[in-house]
């Protein structure tokens, strides 16, 4: 399947000539550290052909809900905690593609009907002001209520799992450029719409050489007859004859299970290829019956699975129904990759023992439980590059039930909006990874990575390896503890948590509360932190609530909210070992009291500064937020861009923040970032500068300068030329201006050596 890279969504952290692990201040596409340029420019988070694009930075006279990270609450389920609520006919959210796309998935909420009924509304899209057509929005597939394991019935409260994504292909493709409404022409209810993620698709994937055709079978491509017995027949004969199973574009009814052993299933691709229905699922052998009882035995082998998308029908989570979209046992070199799976149970439950699977570039979406699981004694699976948002429970998971997984990991994925506990989780097992990922927006019950013994799993032992991973807004309150979980966490509640664990080279960014916790039963120990970041926390750099151990070194802490870094009533019972190279955490003396309202200062978090404390191992130095020196003219005051990627807008251009930064669309100059200085003022000098030399390579960016007093009408005041951004002096550029009065101050980016986008971490403007 040939899929376009992009950068953008794919919230990879791999700007060339990176130092290792300075991320302060950075967010989902942050570049982060790497020892070497080839390794910088493989990034983190999973490598996706779509650019995501955030509602409330569209055009919309819409209104903007957020920040908040209340449970429950649109604003809180959506990406980045913010969205755009269209609320009567005539409003709207206006896109402007800064790449050529042919697709679009939309997320959005529609409000619930009551008493698990359905109902679904129009939303028109418009194409540069013409309209295009209509989506069909449904509130089937979102709204759950009460505890686990949930309830369709309003009465029982706790609403959550609100949002569904809903896609289309145009039929053309739009340039850059283009832009793309949504608009409520027809609609009888209010839509929320969070993020829509534009791409190009490419064309269907032809039948390959040696191979049978599902319709040959008797298979209906349009979806009017049940497809079940024909795909049955045409995979046992595929597997008989050793030819691959290809299955044509087109949406095949199947409403059973179809097990696979030996056989290769081939689809168009996963816009394409399309197997829906009521019960639909690919199963290896080894399948359990009702909670894991019965059901075939053995294990499939040499099963790949390549380019369609199953699209179930499940409403509720029922843990007792198999009604996963990849289930059973699928091992000796089986490959599941390029699947797109949603409104299934879970994406991939997979049972165990079994060993040898690689699950690659797939998505899952909008599922009631899990994302993936590996359950029961699996070993050497790797799990890469793939994308998950909205799942009901852990986004990734390893389960180590009667046996331990082993061997496995988890590489370069992206797990947004985890519905119900952690983003990525390992309970038990040996010598497990989970290196390069990215995960954001933790919901309830869980944090963004976490390492247990709990549900009783085989005790962790070995080595585990947390590596190179970038958290984001991870976290929660617990609704059932009343404090805080971490965006790390790890829990002993069923033995003692002792098998190294080494978490390196990795950046704790934003979290809603803490960013390490140990919590729970017995102790936590051998755990060692080395080249970690944390920037911005809710409450506390540690809390520690088990006793144990953990050594740290070149660990760093910036913008706590609680004035005390860390939480512990344990007295002596947790033993800190400090390296060298930590700063902004460390107290002799933790707080241990009530707990503490979260107070959030990371940049751009929208969120106004406040007081922050900062700590190092032999001194408390309390920093209070001040206006920097009055000199430059561009503090504060209006920014806007060409277009940007992800989180990395053109206000993080004048925050006073050398660490936060502007980038541009990738692979799409010219951009440009401009200031509004309010009035027409005299400019006779500008600085600008890339995030720390310790963090930033080297690169030279080719820009103009370029003025306006009236915002329409630009003229150049410096022309095109080469800028040096150097570690050496700084990563900061100073550009010359002959004496003129300007209102709007535009730089005009064509060229980045160092990354294909216009880049900058502070736009200074002087007078002198």
């Amino acid at each position: 399947m040939s899929e376009r890279s992009l950068r953008s969504l794919s919230l990879r952290l791999g700007a060339a000539g990176l130092g290792v692990a300075t991320l302060v201040g950075l967010a989902l596409a942050a570049p982060h550290a790497a020892p070497s340029a080839a390794a910088a420019a493989g990034g983190r988070g999973a490598s996706v052909p779509f650019t995501e694009y955030e509602a409330e930075t569209a055009a919309t006279n819409g209104t903007v809900i957020g920040p908040t990270r209340a449970a429950g609450t649109l604003a809180g389920e959506a990406s980045g905690r913010k969205a755009v609520t269209l609320s009567g006919n005539g409003r709207y959210v206006e896109f402007t593609l800064t790449a050529a796309a042919n697709a679009v998935t939309l997320h959005y909420s529609v409000p619930d009907a009551g008493g698990g009924a359905a109902y679904t509304t129009p939303i028109a899209v418009y194409v540069n002001g013409a309209k295009n057509r209509d989506l069909t929005l449904t509130n089937k597939y979102s709204w759950y209520y009460g505890g686990y394991p949930f309830t369709n019935d309003p009465g029982a409260g706790n609403q959550h799992h609100m949002y569904d994504d809903v896609r289309t292909m145009f039929g053309s493709t739009l340039s850059a450029g283009t832009k793309v409404k949504f608009q409520l022409d027809a609609a009888s209810v209010a839509v929320t719409v969070d993020t829509a993620d534009f791409e190009n698709v490419g064309a269907a994937i032809a039948q390959p050489a040696n191979s049978l055709s599902v319709t040959s079978y008797g298979a209906d491509p349009s979806g009017a007859a049940d497809s079940g017995s024909a795909f049955v027949n045409a995979i046992a004969a595929a597997s008989a004859q050793g030819k691959i199973l290809y299955v044509p574009q087109g949406t095949y009814t199947v409403n059973q299970h179809l097990t696979v052993n030996n056989v290769t299933i081939q689809g168009a691709g996963q816009w394409y290829t399309v197997l829906h229905g009521n019960r639909v699922g690919v199963f290896g052998l080894g399948e359990p019956n009702s909670c894991g009882q019965g059901g075939n035995s053995g294990v499939s082998s040499n099963v790949k699975l390549y380019d369609f998308a199953i699209m179930g029908e499940v409403t509720e989570r029922n843990d007792c129904d198999q009604v996963n979209a990849i289930g059973g046992a699928l091992g000796g070199g089986s490959v599941v990759s390029g699947l797109w799976l949603q409104h299934v149970k879970v994406g991939l439950w997979l049972d165990g023992p079994f060993d040898g699977l690689t699950v690659s570039n797939n998505r899952i979406l909008d599922v009631t439980a899990d994302g993936l699981n590996l359950h029961n004694g699996i070993s050497h699976v790797t799990v890469t590059n793939n994308f998950l948002r909205n799942t009901g429970d852990d986004g990734l998971a390893m389960w180590s039930e009667v046996n331990a997984d082993h061997d496995n990991t988890f590489s370069f994925n992206t797990v947004e909006l985890p519905m119900l506990a952690n983003n990525i989780a390992i309970y038990g097992g040996h010598d497990n990874s989970v290196t390069d990922n990215v995960v954001t927006d933790t919901q309830t019950q869980g944090g963004g990575i976490h390492v247990a013994n709990r549900f009783n799993a085989v005790h962790v032992s070995g080595t585990t390896t947390l590596a190179r991973n970038t958290t984001l807004r991870a976290g929660v309150l617990d609704p059932n503890w009343q404090f805080g979980v971490g965006a790390i966490w790890f829990d002993a509640q069923q033995g003692a948590l002792d098998g190294t664990i080494n978490v390196t080279d990795s950046n704790l960014l934003d979290s809603s509360y803490e960013a390490i916790q140990t919590v729970e039963g017995s102790t936590v120990s051998n755990v060692h932190f080395s080249n970690v970041t944390i920037d911005g926390t809710g409450t506390f750099v540690l809390q520690l609530q088990a006793g144990g151990s953990a050594s740290f070194t070149d660990v760093t802490a910036a913008h706590v909210g609680a004035s005390n870094p860390i939480y512990s009533c344990l007295g002596g019972g947790f033993t800190i070992t400090q390296g060298g190279g930590n700063s902004g955490w460390y107290t002799a003396t933790p707080y241990c009291g009530g707990w503490p309202a979260p107070v959030y200062t990371y940049p751009g978090d929208g969120n106004p500064p406040t007081t922050t404390t900062t700590t190092t191992t032999t001194t408390t130095t309390t920093t209070t937020t001040t206006t920097p020196p009055s000199g430059n003219l561009a503090l504060g005051k209006a920014m806007s861009a060409s277009s940007y990627t992800q989180v990395y807008g053109p206000g993080n251009a004048n925050d006073n923040n050398t660490s936060s930064y502007w980038e541009s669309a990738n692979n799409a100059f010219p951009q440009w970032l401009q200031v509004d200085l309010g009035s027409s003022t005299s400019v006779r000098r500008i600085v600008l500068t890339l995030p720390p030399s310790t963090a930033w390579g080297a690169r030279t960016e080719t820009l103009s300068v370029q003025g306006s007093n009236d915002g329409g009408s630009f003229s150049t005041v410096v022309g095109s030329a080469g800028y040096r951004f150097d570690p050496a002096t700084g990563n900061t550029v100073t550009i010359t201006v002959p004496a003129t009065s300007q209102r709007f101050l535009r730089l005009n980016f064509t060229g980045n050596d160092g990354w294909p986008a216009g880049q900058v971490s502070e736009f200074q403007v002087y007078g002198s």
